[in-house]
C-alpha cells in the first residue's frame, strides 16, 4: 500500500458549498510499505506526538514546484508556525528512519497543494496566480494538535485517501506557559 504522513486540514469554504474531505499537509511520504509495517509506523510516529506540543499554523503565500516558471505544483506556503511543521516533519523522518524509512532526497517545504497542473488550462491559471493577475487564497490559521498515517490508493479519478491512525500531540507546554 502507498502510505504518507499527513497534517490533515480542513478545506476552506463557505456554509454554502458543500463539504470536501480535509486537504493535507504532508510531512513524510512514505512510498509503498508492507501493512505489516504499519504497527511499527504507528509506534514510531507515537514517540514524535507524545514529546511534540500543539502548535498554531497560517497557511499564506503562493508558490509552485519545481520554480514559478514551470509550475508542476501549485502551493500555499506556511508562515507562522512554519519552524513548528519543519520541526515535526524531521522528528517524523528521525522516527522512521531506524525502521528502514530513509531521509527524504530533497529538503522539505511546508505547503498545501492548491492543484496541479496537468493542462494547458491549468498552466494559465497557474500563471496568472503566481502572477498575481488572479488573488491567491487569503491566509488560513490551523491549530495543529496531531497528524495521521494515510494510505492513498490511486483510482483513475485521483487518489482516495484513508486514515490507517491519528497521532495526537501531547508534548507538554513550555515553562510558563498557560496550561
Amino acid at each position: 500500500m502507498r502510505a504518507f504522513v499527513a497534517i490533515e486540514v480542513e478545506p476552506a469554504g463557505t456554509e454554502e458549498a458543500p463539504r470536501r474531505a480535509p486537504e493535507h499537509l504532508t510531512l513524510d511520504f512514505l512510498g509503498e510499505i508492507d501493512p505489516a509495517q504499519v504497527p511499527a509506523i504507528v509506534a514510531a510516529l507515537g514517540t514524535v506526538g507524545a514529546a511534540t506540543r500543539p502548535f498554531d499554523l497560517v497557511l499564506d503565500g503562493i508558490g509552485a514546484f519545481p520554480s514559478p516558471a514551470r509550475p508542476r505544483v501549485v502551493w500555499v506556503g506556511a508562515t507562522e508556525g512554519r519552524a513548528e511543521v519543519v520541526e515535526l516533519a524531521r522528528q517524523v523522518e528521525a522516527a522512521l528512519r531506524p525502521i528502514g524509512f530513509p531521509s527524504p532526497r530533497e529538503a522539505f517545504e511546508p505547503h498545501l497543494t492548491l492543484f496541479r497542473v496537468r493542462s494547458d488550462r491549468d498552466r494559465r491559471r497557474a500563471i496568472d496566480l503566481l502572477e498575481r493577475r488572479i488573488a491567491p487564497p487569503g491566509p488560513r490559521r490551523v491549530a495543529v494538535d496531531r497528524f495521521v498515517l494515510k494510505e492513498s490508493v490511486l483510482e483513475a479519478r485521483g487518489a482516495i485517501h484513508r486514515t490507517l491512525a491519528t497521532v495526537p500531540l501531547r508534548g507538554a507546554p513550555t515553562e510558563g506557559a498557560a496550561a
